[in-house]
């Protein structure tokens, strides 16, 4: 053993640049873009082109309508925009960077893409509009990078959702995070849509390829940016705007020292730990049995197996009901579960403000409609909301599945209670996912919906024979992890 340490000892000195490349990788100096306000007064002429204070951000302000442009670096995309989805190396889910990912042959982490954030406020104007597709971007050396579209079948150029697909693997995992990244591009890229009316503020995100290490000063191009329609409802009217930028080093007390973390990291518990809390839920349902008694099985799990402090309280998503709560349960079973409308604005509102919902469909009857009837009012509320509410699939390695329990797969459903003839069809829309649905408000989660029946297991909504001597322990901990999640990322 003494002669190879000694030998080890030998290899290592003699190889002293590769041993300080593996203990010690090569530092990077990583840039940020800033406006260059001396670009912008040598070229643009104009006194609408205005920097703000911080020096972080260029606006075209024609006081009837402004154009916001902000770099938006990958420590802010990591830090603050999606530090869940950026930990988990490889398999890290934010789509714009590699996350915490280091490539073993850089020794470091690459920039993915260049990403800007694009706000546009319309004041007096009738109506304006941005095709993010018509950007690009020019760099001091020569380069010339045109912007990613969205989805693969609706982009003229090369879309974010075609890019993916190249890079994914045939693994569930693989399909889990093509869908995670997939469903924050939808929740935060900007497309060509409905354009942006008097009053109204429209916020996204336009995506390059990276620039080069000496890429040297940058002009952003936004052609053909959208001022008016004719009569037709055609575009008419055009202006094309420049943004001109430099490129320097990443300082992160100098630069980040004001920010606030929009999401809270959550913190994961040991399995033998209780997670704690306290939530007002308010439950929707049609069961007329008093709520104390249909929750009676979840309260007596949480106050054996947690540290929560919970009350419950029945809801009509009437705004009265919701505002006394941070979670709402929604359990829709056979019964038809109507949705009016005037309880729409209640729930984006109760959204927006930070509450949480959790929504189950459990079923016994193949004629049950009341998943697409729980889907089509949050597609309503999502309307309501402006595009800052979206659904979409929820990966299993969300922190939601080992925040306290972990769970490689979903907690079975009861067969004995729930239909599963029709719901196993492949073709059929109301088929039994083998997944959670995600409600997203901005880049939080905010809820979850689920056709899997859990509400079965949760609260008392059959008779005590059907479910005498089973099991319902995974379910109710899935839950608690729900919970626990939703009490963390609800701190303020």
């Amino acid at each position: 053993m003494k002669h190879l340490f000694w030998i080890l000892i030998f290899v290592i000195a003699g190889c002293d640049s590769a041993y300080h490349y593996v203990v010690f990788p090569p530092k990077r100096v990583d840039y940020i873009l800033v406006p260059d306000s001396a670009l912008t007064q040598k070229f643009l002429h104009s006194s609408d082109y205005v920097i703000s204070s911080d020096k972080k951000s260029v606006s075209y302000d024609r006081k009837d309508f402004k154009v916001e442009v902000k770099y938006i670096s990958d420590y802010q995309l990591n830090t603050f925009e999606f530090p869940e989805q950026s930990s988990n190396g490889y398999y890290s889910t934010n789509p714009f960077t590699y996350g915490n990912w280091v490539d073993p042959e850089l020794g470091y982490t690459p920039n993915r893409f260049t990403v800007f954030k694009i706000t546009i406020y319309n004041y007096s104007g009738t109506k304006i509009n941005f095709d993010p597709e018509n950007a690009y971007l020019e760099s001091e050396r020569g380069d010339k990078l045109i912007s990613y579209g969205r989805e693969e079948k609706s982009s003229r150029n090369p879309s974010l959702e075609a890019y993916f697909k190249k890079r994914k693997g045939t693994s569930g995992v693989d399909d889990d995070v093509f869908e995670s990244r997939m469903g924050i591009i939808r929740r935060t890229v900007h497309f060509l849509g409905k354009p942006v009316f008097k009053n109204e503020v429209k916020d996204g995100l336009i995506v390059f390829d990276p620039l080069a290490d000496d890429a040297g000063k940058i002009k952003l191009t936004l052609k053909d940016f959208i001022l008016g329609y004719d009569e037709n409802n055609q575009p008419s009217e055009f202006a094309t705007l420049q943004f001109y930028f430099d490129r320097v080093a990443l300082s992160i007390e100098q630069d980040f020292s004001g920010e606030t973390v929009n999401r809270y990291q959550v913190h994961i518990l040991p399995p033998d730990s209780l997670p704690t809390g306290t939530a007002n839920i308010t439950v929707r349902t049609n069961n007329v049995q008093p709520i104390e008694q249909l929750m009676q099985p979840l309260d007596n799990y949480f106050s054996h197996s947690t540290n929560f402090k919970i009350k419950f309280s029945r809801t009509d998503l009437s705004k009265k009901s919701l505002s006394a709560s941070n979670i709402a349960f929604i359990f829709a079973g056979d019964e038809p579960m109507t949705f009016i409308s005037e309880y729409e604005e209640p729930m984006a509102e109760f959204l927006a403000k930070g509450g949480f919902v959790v929504a189950d469909v459990f079923a016994t009857n193949e004629n049950n409609k009341n998943w697409s009837y729980v889907n089509n009012y949050f597609g309503n509320i999502a309307e309501k909301l402006n595009g800052k509410l979206s659904i979409s699939r929820i990966p299993s390695d969300h922190v939601i599945y080992r925040i306290w329990k972990k769970f490689d797969a979903l907690p079975p459903v009861d067969i004995d209670l729930f239909n599963l003839q029709q719901k196993d069809e492949v073709n059929s829309k109301e088929r039994m996912y083998d997944f959670l649905m995600g409600i997203y408000y901005e880049n939080r989660l905010a809820g979850i919906l689920s056709n899997r029946g859990y509400a079965i297991s949760w609260g008392e909504f059959y008779a005590s024979e059907f479910r005498t001597g089973k099991d319902y322990t995974q379910q109710r901990d899935l839950l608690s992890n729900i919970l626990y999640y939703a009490i963390q990322t609800q701190k303020k």
